[in-house]
């Protein structure tokens, strides 16, 4: 259904994708999840109205692009030429600029009562990224379990770092400190300074950052990112767990971003678990690489399921 327009005149639009199970609302404008509803319970913090959507800074729900996360003083270098981005998280860029793929109308390709196909094409010098870039989301619903395939691929060697930045509260409501525990089947992380990694890899054995068995989020406060490994293929790699009600994540990014949402108009209304590369990693080559080059396919797969 339709119900709004950006200011570019564009439609926005909301779909449906509806099982037995479970009800999940996805629009068109940054290829946003709205709303994911089980046992008439809404399990995502974020704007519901058309208004709310587009004026969200938050990333609510969005496919972020074409880099996700920071890059450190909106530069990199590429095949001996220095690009310079859009900054838009102090010095830093973030999320694909001021107006990444989170704040785009994508086209709709296909809808059906189980699946969406969206899809977008960035310009050569978007927001300062070299090459022309195709994009497609598939969402696909199936009993409670959805899945998102981001696929790209570019004219020209470029940056790509895509991943989806919904914000889950098991509890439909207040804050994430009631009651939910968080498990990441990490065994390192990057340690950063200002959301800046220093480029070391350290294990979580011992400090904070050991969330290999369940732990509170009450009170505990991240915006950091988890190495997941480098084994091939999807796997599940986050555990949330709260009210009777358990959420999995499984993917095949090598980097999981978790942000307890300390800074949105609600605070700690949701957790972000961003599946995804590393931040910053045009600046740390020993990072696993974000390049996409012409012939290439980039693919990344997330999926959720809720279970209880």
């Amino acid at each position: 259904m339709q119900f709004g327009t950006t200011k570019g005149g564009e439609a926005i639009e909301a779909f449906s994708l509806v099982t037995s199970e479970a009800v999940v609302c996805i629009s068109n404008f940054g290829a946003r999840i709205i709303s994911y509803e089980y046992k008439g319970r809404d399990l995502l913090y974020g704007p519901k109205t058309p208004e709310a959507l587009v004026e969200d800074t938050c990333y609510c729900g969005a496919v972020c692009g074409r880099v996700a996360n920071r890059i450190a003083g909106g530069k990199f270098e590429l095949d001996g030429k220095e690009y310079t981005l859009a900054v838009n998280n102090g010095a830093n860029h973030l999320h694909g600029g001021l107006c990444g793929f989170s704040d785009r109308v994508w086209t709709v390709q296909e809808a059906t009562a189980d699946t969406l196909v969206l899809s977008l094409v960035s310009a050569d010098g978007e927001e300062g990224y070299p090459g022309c870039v195709s994009v497609k989301a598939v969402y696909r619903l199936v009993g409670a379990e959805l899945t998102l395939i981001l696929e790209a691929t570019s004219d020209a060697p470029t940056l790509l770092n895509l991943t989806n930045h919904a914000y889950w509260n098991l509890n439909a409501g207040g804050t994430i400190d009631e009651g939910h525990c968080l498990t990441v089947h990490a065994s390192a992380y990057t340690p950063m300074v200002e959301n800046i990694p220093t480029g070391a890899i350290m294990p979580v054995a011992g400090s904070r950052y050991d969330l290999t068995t369940p732990v509170s989020l009450n009170g505990e406060a991240y915006d950091d990112n988890f190495v997941l490994g480098t084994r091939p293929g999807i796997k599940t790699v986050a555990v949330l767990s709260a009210g009777g009600l358990e959420l999995s994540l499984a993917t095949d990014a090598p980097g999981l971003q978790v942000y307890t949402g300390d800074y949105l108009p609600l605070k700690r209304g949701g957790v972000a678990l961003e599946a995804q590369c590393f931040p910053d990693t045009p600046h740390h080559p020993h990072f696993p690489t974000i390049l996409l080059e012409p012939g290439k396919t980039a693919v990344r797969t997330i999926v959720w399921q809720v279970r209880g």
